[in-house]
């Protein structure tokens, strides 16, 4: 029915969210092995490695989240509030991942002849689209208040 329908929408909306903030990752890293400052790649500069290393925790966590997600529906339970916790998880992550992968670009960040201007224009999406971030949180917040009735 309709609650199956939009459980399975937030895992698959979750999944692109991953897949966007992967790809940030994965651009932001290959920019920051290419730039050099001060004779050495910005990715040995420890700003730049912490802000990669941030994002691949963020990028596994929300893996993980849509992973149980997915996991409690082949188990056929009811699974709004994984649902939830893995679109919002992984939409948070996603725009988190494109900002920061922005950051590591610098001002060429905004630059649209590189990717990662278009991956933070299109990461707001998945805390817009199938149920804002806030409609995850009312559901994960409802979930948890009536466990404790």
């Amino acid at each position: 029915g309709d609650v199956y329908k939009r459980q399975y929408q937030r895992r698959v909306r979750g999944a692109g969210a991953v897949g966007l903030a992967r790809r940030a990752h994965e651009e932001a890293a290959k920019y920051a092995m290419e730039r050099k400052t001060m004779g050495k790649a910005i990715a040995e500069h420890q700003a730049v490695s912490f802000i990669l290393a941030d994002m691949a925790i963020g990028i596994e966590s929300a893996r993980l989240a849509v992973w149980k997600a997915c996991k409690e529906i082949d188990l056929g339970r009811r699974n709004t509030y994984y649902a939830a916790i893995a679109k919002a998880l992984a939409a948070d992550v996603a725009n988190k991942c494109a900002t920061d992968a922005v950051q590591v670009f610098g001002g060429n960040g905004f630059n649209s002849e590189y990717p990662v201007e278009k991956l933070m224009r299109d990461a707001k999406i998945y805390q817009i689209y199938e149920g804002t971030a806030q409609i995850q949180r009312l559901i994960i917040s409802r979930h948890i208040l009536d466990n404790l009735k």
